[in-house]
C-alpha cells in the first residue's frame, strides 16, 4: 500500500512540476504575437467564461467524488458486517462450511472489483447476487437466528441502495463535449495572453503563472474525472480491511 501511494504521489508531482516548467519556458520563448488594445477585453471575457465553466465542472466532479467515497465506504462496510452476521449464524446452526463459502464469495467480490474502473462497477452485480444467494443455502431456527437474519436482510437493502448510487455516479463523468469546450476556452485564453505579453520579466512571470494555472486546473479536472484523486482512500483501503477481517490476503500485493 505504501509503495502504491508513493508511486501515485511521484506521478502527480512529476506532472505538476513538468506543467509548471513547460508553462514558464513557453512564456519565455514564445514571442508576443501582436499588440492590440482590444485583446485585453477578450482576455477578460474568455478568462471569466473559462473560470465559470471550470469552477462548475470541478464542483460537480468533487461532489461526485464525495458521493462515490461515501457509498464505497457503505459497500465495503456492508461486506464486513455481512461477514460478522454470517459468523453468528454459522455458530447458531453449527455450519462452518457455509461460513467458508461466504468468505470465498466476499473474496471473489473484492478481487473482481479491485482492478475495475468505477465506470465498470455494474459488472460486480453477479458477485453481489452470489453473496445474497448464500443465504438460501442454510436452514435456521430460533429467535436469535431470526433476529440476525432480519438484520442481514436490512443490511442487504442498504447495501443494494449504495451499489445503485455507485453504478450511477461511476458513469457520471465529463462528456467529450465538456472536454472540448474547456479545452477550446483554455486554448483561446492561452493565445489571448500571448497578444498582451511583452519581453519584460514581470510580463513573462505573469504569463507563465497564467499558463501554469491553466495546466494545473486541467490536471485537477482529469484526476477528479478519473477518480485518481485520493484513489487509495476511495477504492482500496476500505476493501483491503474487509479482506483482513475474513482472514484473506490483501489484494494490493497482486495489483502492484
Amino acid at each position: 500500500m505504501k509503495i502504491f501511494e508513493k508511486i501515485n504521489r511521484l506521478n502527480v508531482r512529476y506532472i505538476l512540476f513538468s506543467a509548471i516548467v513547460f508553462s514558464f519556458l513557453a512564456a519565455y520563448f514564445i514571442p508576443e504575437l501582436a499588440s492590440n488594445s482590444k485583446i485585453g477585453d477578450l482576455v477578460s471575457f474568455v478568462g471569466i467564461l473559462f473560470a465559470i465553466l471550470v469552477g462548475f465542472f470541478i464542483a460537480h466532479l468533487y461532489s461526485r467524488y464525495q458521493l462515490i467515497r461515501s457509498n464505497a465506504s457503505i459497500d465495503a462496510s456492508s461486506l464486513g458486517t455481512f461477514y460478522f452476521y454470517a459468523t453468528l449464524i454459522s455458530k447458531e446452526i453449527n455450519n462452518n462450511e457455509w461460513l467458508i463459502e461466504v468468505e470465498d464469495t466476499i473474496e471473489e467480490y473484492i478481487h473482481f472489483f479491485m482492478p475495475l474502473r468505477w465506470e465498470e462497477y455494474n459488472k460486480t452485480e453477479k458477485y453481489f447476487n452470489n453473496l445474497c444467494l448464500t443465504l438460501e443455502k442454510i436452514d435456521y431456527s430460533g429467535n436469535k437466528a431470526d433476529k440476525i437474519m432480519n438484520n442481514l436482510l436490512s443490511l442487504l437493502n442498504e447495501h443494494s441502495t449504495a451499489r445503485e448510487k455507485l453504478v450511477m455516479s461511476g458513469k457520471d463523468s465529463l462528456s467529450v463535449g465538456s472536454w472540448l469546450t474547456i479545452s477550446f476556452l483554455g486554448f483561446l485564453l492561452f493565445l489571448s495572453v500571448l497578444f498582451i505579453k511583452d519581453d519584460s520579466i514581470i510580463s513573462i512571470l505573469f504569463t507563465g503563472g497564467i499558463f501554469s494555472s491553466i495546466s494545473i486546473l486541467f490536471i485537477v479536472i482529469r484526476d477528479l474525472n478519473n477518480l485518481n484523486f485520493g484513489e487509495s482512500s476511495v477504492a482500496i483501503e476500505s476493501y483491503e480491511r474487509v479482506l483482513d477481517a475474513i482472514g484473506r490476503d490483501r489484494y494490493y500485493k497482486k495489483k502492484i
